[in-house]
């Protein structure tokens, strides 16, 4: 066995780096190794460096595999290096790229990804946040959210968000089926009366005794079944649902036109490829108003949508549309109102601005019980700086509707945006919470408080709890990504209260 010498050993290392600038990658492998078996065993701090320098080689070679486990050996030997660190990362993301999608591979993607974003963190915080490392979390971060998000949809278990969250749903509807005053005594007027009742959990099985019983209302039954499920956030049996409902209805023009809106609707909610899903949704949109030109509820939920898509102007055009056809849909008054804000604030034009201001406190008079008035209202002002206007629209808001916990946690940002006092914002958003508990907003408010309070391990807990509560794919997806760099954080501040490896260096050879 060869004698061990620190000199030959870095002069193996050096001639390696000659061999890796001359591109010979395969070379300069053979002498790292070389090196690393001519090195000292206690010589840690240069053992570190030469595994980092064989993963390099390895990695040119696209041997990512191979160039992990040299990024393992040399993190072992100094688990504060951060070129080894800072390299692991990048080949565990590349690594994770090159999984497939079914569940396992998915688990294992999540893992890599997870390592990956640690490693940075504990190299951040070592060296210093530098642009190009800062980019490259934030792509990990988005590509690990949706691989957790796309297992997380898939084991969903469907869950109704609060009674308020229902009831503001069903107001961006003048001509909802479900919302018609008629009376009967078949299992789906029982659905619509647990609805009055905020029995909200019973209503799809009673919609499911009438379709099962094929009795008059099953179209019907079908349509509000769907739209439960939609509020359950299970998509895919709703739009399925709701397809059935689209081809079933025949001359039936309100159910047909209703169920065509929130496959629309829905199609957005999907987030799988933007372009394909809005021209689903738009189309059918389209098709609603081929069947009822009249119909201010396609013209205002196609004109959310369209705000959603960028499509701004002929968002404006569709609310306007709206308001028009039914001069009292207070929703469509004060989101129209709202566009027209921000167009006049686009150009600058303050006589416009002073206008818009004028017409909302005239829509308060006009709609003194549209929650959504006070609520844009004050977002409005607040964006003008005009802070204690917003906080008395806020409250009058909140006065009017107590369950709404939204306007509680604005409320709360704003007094936090005056005085700068946390505790109290948090106190607020906490009896948010109590009001209802599967208020999202609440949970992920929390969480970027506490993130910037750097109490980490309390924000990835708030994010955890809002995760299951949103709607979309694309929405978890984001949350994720928040808990998951707040737990990077907290494992990174762990390794770092370790002993550092290598302290054997200290010693002579």
């Amino acid at each position: 066995m060869a004698e061990k010498s620190l000199d030959t050993a870095l002069d193996l290392k050096l001639k390696g780096n000659e061999l890796y600038k001359s591109s010979d990658f395969e070379g300069a492998k053979k002498l790292y190794l070389q090196a690393i078996e001519a090195c000292p065993p206690h010589r840690m701090t240069e053992m570190a460096i030469m595994y980092q320098n064989c993963a390099a080689a390895n990695e040119k070679l696209e041997l990512l595999d191979q160039a992990k486990a040299d990024c393992d050996a040399s993190i072992k030997c100094n688990n504060r290096y951060g070129k080894a660190l800072d390299r692991r990362a990048k080949l565990l993301r590349k690594i994770a790229s090159k999984l497939g999608a079914n569940d396992e591979e998915i688990k294992s993607k999540i893992s890599q990804l997870m390592q990956g974003l640690e490693d940075m963190s504990v190299c951040c915080q070592l060296d210093g946040y530098k642009q190009d490392q800062l980019v490259f979390v934030d792509g990990l971060l988005k590509e690990l959210g949706s691989a957790e998000a796309v297992l997380a949809v898939k084991n969903r278990i469907p869950e109704l968000p609060s009674g308020h969250a229902i009831n503001q749903y069903f107001t961006s509807f003048t001509q909802d089926p479900f919302m018609e005053p008629e009376q009967g005594d078949s299992p789906y007027f029982t659905a619509k009366q647990k609805y009055k009742e905020g029995k909200f959990e019973e209503i799809i099985p009673a919609c499911e005794e009438e379709i099962n019983q094929n009795l008059s209302r099953k179209l019907e039954a079908k349509l509000a079944k769907a739209t439960f499920q939609v509020l359950s956030k299970e998509h895919s049996k709703a739009m399925d649902l709701l397809s059935e409902v689209v081809e079933e209805a025949g001359d039936n023009k309100k159910v047909k036109v209703n169920a065509l809106i929130k496959r629309g609707a829905l199609h957005i909610q999907k987030c799988i490829d933007a372009v394909k899903d809005a021209e689903s949704s738009l189309a059918d949109f389209d098709l609603a108003l081929s069947i009822d030109p009249e119909s201010a509820d396609v013209y205002m939920n196609r004109g959310q949508v369209k705000l959603l898509l960028d499509k701004f102007e002929e968002a404006v055009a569709d609310l306007t549309q709206a308001c028009k056809l039914r001069p009292h849909f207070a929703l469509a008054h004060v989101q129209k109102l709202y566009t027209d804000f921000l167009a006049a604030q686009m150009t600058g034009n303050q006589d416009q601005i002073k206008e818009v201001l004028g017409r909302f406190d005239k829509a308060l008079e006009d709609f003194p019980e549209c929650v959504e008035a006070y609520a844009l209202y004050a977002k409005v002002l607040q964006e003008r700086f005009d802070l204690e206007k917003a906080d008395q629209m806020y409250k009058k808001g909140s006065d009017l509707n107590p369950k709404n916990g939204n306007l509680i946690i604005h409320r709360a940002l704003l007094k936090l945006q005056r005085d700068g006092n946390v505790q109290p914002a948090l106190d607020e958003i906490h009896r948010a919470i109590q009001i209802d508990a599967k208020n999202e907003f609440a949970y992920e408010t929390l969480g970027q408080l506490e993130i910037q309070r750097e109490n980490y391990e309390i924000a990835a807990e708030n994010f955890e709890k809002a995760i299951p509560l949103v709607n979309t794919e694309l929405e978890m997806a984001h949350l994720y990504g928040l808990r998951d760099s707040a737990l990077a954080k907290v494992a990174a501040k762990k390794k770092l209260s370790d002993i550092p490896s290598g302290m054997q260096d200290i010693g002579l050879d």
